[in-house]
């Protein structure tokens, strides 16, 4: 190993050595030690730039572990060192720098040896520090330099990502050197086309050890390769990584548009991107798909520093309208960096079908007929199974009740918010004959489904629930007014004493998007089924003996909102509600809606006041641009 130079050549003087050893006797067995210390820079590879010398520390252990010398600097060392007889451990190393962090000229020098101190003996020690940590040298080549308009090379500790240094490519031929600790490195590069094209590469470099030095030598790729390949100068020590890299940008950006109705969540990962660009030169810029100028998108860029990505939110955007987005980076040039194109199409604002409840219908006029709150023109699809039954987007209790000639829900003209149309009356009733205990008691209410059938048997039936949606809208509005039952009359258990805690009876009102697969009933397509005669809950298959679970535990459940138990308790004229939606994932897209009024809030346990009256008018859902999130 070639010596390059000695930072220290201490001829440490020796005092009178018989004057010493009387003193000896006088107190202890001592020794005397002369050393010097000096560094090779020596990293085992061809490098040769120039070095600037730096203090070295030593420290003089003895065998119990305490440090009996040390000093910052050994050229302070100008006389020789009196020790106990005994072993040491010299330990010297680059003074004010422990070399675990990577950066420009920091060479890391260390070394560590023992010597034995002997009575009345002048012992003679030379101790010569190594490069303890790892050169890394990053090289263009010249086919590079002319390919690309710009390049960035990040290196970083793989343990450490903030461990790092930064090589950027210059016009001139100089080489950037840094020196890192003794660990497999991670590169990322990022280079831009002259067609302003980004282009990103990670690679890892393994299996690195003290006094070595990595060559990270950058070239074009031939025929579309960009693998790396590594030769290895044994003699040297020098690892050179040749990594290819294509001209033409890959699809570097990993980019979606969570679009909604009226605004976007943007976002963006470019690989190293985060660690080596100006944050405050990147901006998103979006378009409609035909428009020919882009627009800088207004809201702040607000960057995931574990994850390395970049989002946004872009409001002001028109439903049902295709655009487009691109990451753009002013690096000054004429052009400046621009990603590839993203295209999505925003949400269509669906309108909730007969929301005003002005639209009724049913086959024949007469008690034994249900009504459903729908047109008469859309009244042509009927449940296969049973002729009676059919489909629409509103549902209710009727067709299990009208086999005892009984409409809980009905349409009502005289009591409405809107003058001129009509509302939906939903009356909480026993249904049967009571003294016989022949029925059961029916809350009035409308909600999206379906009624399937009823067991008379056991007086239970069998409903699906949701109807098919996709947009995303962010709140349910509407109007009722509520006259509620002070007697709870009907059901026991926890849900009465609930009730009855409450002061009387208590609506109910709610909302829910769900994305879960659902299943097929007679062709059509809907999220749950409530069966009373089910032993229990079986939400596997999304059916469920009571009643559905809205809770976090269900996690089909994008969105769920209800009004407040204070609402609920009515106040016997028309009010207004406004429900939030509060999603629980603002990525994910709902397949089914879920809408259920009810005068009884616990009618699915047969449970309430037979005096509770509740109209519903005026429903409509609102497509806002902050959604609410779920606590």
């Amino acid at each position: 190993m070639k010596k390059l130079y000695t930072i220290l050549t201490a001829c440490l003087l020796l005092a009178s050595l018989g004057s010493c050893q009387n003193e000896a006797t006088e107190q202890e067995a001592v020794g005397y030690l002369m050393l010097q210390v000096g560094t090779d820079k020596t990293t085992l590879t061809k490098a040769e730039d120039p070095y600037n010398p730096k203090q070295i520390a030593v420290k003089i252990v003895n065998s119990a572990g305490k440090t009996v010398e040390e000093t910052d600097d050994c050229t302070t060392w100008t006389k020789a060192i009196e020790l106990p007889v005994g072993t040491y451990t010299i330990e010297a190393s680059s003074a004010g720098f422990d070399g675990k962090t990577a950066g420009w000229d920091k060479p890391y020098y260390a070394a560590k040896d023992t010597v034995d101190i002997k009575q009345g003996t002048n012992t003679s020690k030379s101790i010569t520090c190594k490069l303890a940590n790892v050169l890394v040298t990053v090289e263009f080549s010249d086919d590079f330099r002319a390919a690309f308009q710009s390049a960035v090379v990040g290196v970083s500790d793989k343990s450490n990502s903030d461990n790092k240094v930064t090589f950027e490519m210059r016009q001139s031929s100089e080489t950037g050197k840094a020196y890192f600790p003794v660990t497999d490195l991670i590169s990322n590069l990022t280079v831009s086309n002259y067609k302003g094209e980004l282009h990103s590469k990670k690679d890892t470099i393994t299996g690195v050890k003290a006094q070595e030095n990595v060559i990270l030598r950058y070239r074009i790729a031939s025929s579309g390769s960009s693998n790396i390949g590594v030769t290895v100068d044994d003699a040297t020590k020098t690892y050179t990584y040749t990594i290819g890299v294509p001209v033409t940008a890959t699809s570097t950006l990993v980019a979606s548009a969570n679009a909604w109705s009226s605004f976007a969540y943007l976002t963006a990962e470019v690989p190293s991107f985060a660690d080596i660009f100006d944050q405050s030169k990147l901006e998103f810029q979006y378009k409609t798909a035909d428009a020919a100028e882009w627009t800088k998108v207004a809201t702040d860029i607000t960057v995931e520093e574990k994850d390395k990505k970049f989002s946004t939110k872009l409001t002001g955007l028109t439903p049902a309208t295709a655009y487009q987005y691109r990451l753009y980076y002013n690096d000054s040039s004429e052009e400046g960096i621009i990603s590839n194109i993203v295209n999505f199409t925003t949400e269509t604002t669906v309108e909730l079908y007969n929301g005003n409840f002005d639209n009724w219908w049913r086959q024949e006029e007469k008690d034994s007929s249900p009504w459903y709150a729908i047109s008469s023109n859309d009244a042509t699809s009927f449940d296969n199974s049973e002729s009676h039954y059919l489909f629409s987007f509103w549902d209710s209790g009727n067709g299990g009740t009208v086999t005892l000639s009984k409409n809980p829900t009905s349409p009502e003209s005289s009591e409405v918010h809107t003058v001129g149309g009509k509302s939906a009356k939903l009356a909480s009733q026993y249904v049967g004959v009571k003294f016989l205990n022949m029925g059961k008691f029916a809350a009035g209410n409308v909600f999206t489904g379906h009624f399937c059938s009823a067991n008379m048997k056991t007086y239970q039936a069998k409903i699906n629930f949701g109807q098919p949606f996709s947009s995303r809208p962010t709140q349910l509005t509407g109007w009722f007014k509520y006259n509620r039952g002070t007697e709870i009359d009907e059901g026991s258990g926890s849900n009465k004493t609930i009730l009855e805690a409450a002061g009387g009876d208590l609506c109910s009102i709610y909302i829910a998007l769900t994305d879960n697969a659902g299943f097929n009933y007679d062709g059509k397509n809907f999220a749950y089924q409530i069966d009373g005669d089910l032993s229990g809950d079986d939400p596997a298959n999304f059916k469920y003996k009571n009643a559905i679970d809205f809770s976090e535990t269900n996690k089909d459940i994008i969105a769920y909102g209800s009004i407040t138990d204070e609402e609920a308790k009515g106040t016997g004229a028309w009010q207004e509600f406004t429900i939030d939606l509060k999603y629980r994932d603002l990525n994910r897209t709902p397949k089914f809606i879920i809408i259920v009024a009810s005068a009884s809030k616990y009618g699915d346990f047969f449970t309430g006041s037979t005096s509770s009256v509740m109209y519903v008018d005026d429903f409509e859902l609102i497509y806002g641009d902050t959604p609410v999130m779920s606590e």
